[in-house]
């Protein structure tokens, strides 16, 4: 993005982009060091009451099925989600706090967090089962498949009356993209857009990069191969939601290891929706 248009001056402006919140921030710091310990990590997300309390919905929710309630974040560690995921999470969550939606009436919150949820859920899944040289870690596609649309919130919250103008026009041209209609009417798209919010917010280089290269994913194949395994998966998970899935095929992925996440994630799709209407 160059740094002399009135876009990017708007954009860094304070009072227009959302600061990291404090206990992203904190959590940040926590995912540099790989002995971090448990109890450690509960306190700082227990310090941020509401953010505690959709941890803990989610670890309840159907989509994760526990065994037994879960009432503490060290439960939903140990019992259910594992450090990582709640660490990932966490941050993920913590991160859009600070967005509105209210004033784009067209973009759809619950589809947001079903393709963020969804995308993270698959990615980290097949990335651990994946035969191909240079990928990234599971934890690592967890957690960039779970930010990897976070550009449209940004949007939202800046331009709210242009992408929902964008999103009109997405409706009415079958086959065109969003990010053409952002181009065309803001001058960014929600790829470019997340990528500078999370270099703005200094997180890993791979997690800007990667959103980034969403863009033209055939780019990618070779240099980053994580970058076509999440457009494969994204896209399989758009066509759950307007109900016309079809076979989830990703490259360096066993063709029925990817069919049988397909149909598990198939079977859970239900409860994924629940559980992205709670993160409103």
């Amino acid at each position: 993005m160059d740094r002399d248009t009135p876009l990017y001056n708007k954009i860094i402006a304070v009072e227009s982009l959302p600061p990291m919140p404090a206990t992203a921030a904190r959590l940040l710091m926590m995912a540099a060091d790989p002995d971090v310990d448990i109890d450690d990590l509960a306190a700082v997300i227990e310090r941020d009451p509401p953010l505690a309390g959709r941890l803990i919905g989610v670890a309840n929710s159907a989509f994760y099925a526990p065994r037994q309630p879960v009432t503490s974040i060290r439960e939903a560690i140990i019992r259910v989600l594992g450090l990582n995921m709640v660490r990932n999470l966490a941050f993920g969550m913590a991160l859009t706090g600070g967005m509105s939606t209210s004033n784009c009436p067209r973009f759809d919150l619950t589809n947001y967090w079903i393709l963020a949820l969804g995308t993270a859920d698959l990615a980290g899944g097949l990335a651990r089962a994946a035969n191909i040289e240079g990928m990234t870690d599971p934890e690592t596609a967890y957690l960039v498949g779970l930010l990897h649309n976070i550009g449209e919130l940004l949007l939202v919250h800046l331009y709210p009356s242009e992408f929902d103008e964008a999103l009109r026009q997405l409706e009415d041209e079958p086959g065109s993209t969003l990010a053409e209609h952002t181009h065309r009417i803001i001058g960014v798209d929600q790829w470019e857009a997340g990528a500078f919010l999370l270099r703005h917010w200094q997180l890993p280089p791979i997690v800007a990069a990667t959103i980034e290269a969403l863009e033209d994913p055939s780019k990618s194949l070779r240099n980053r191969p994580l970058v076509p395994m999440l457009d494969a998966t994204r896209r399989w998970i758009m066509a759950m939601i307007i109900g016309r899935p079809g076979t989830l095929q990703v490259a360096g992925v066993d063709e029925s290891y990817s069919e049988y996440r397909a149909a598990t994630f198939t079977e859970r799709f239900d409860d994924l929706r629940h559980l992205a209407r709670t993160m409103h």
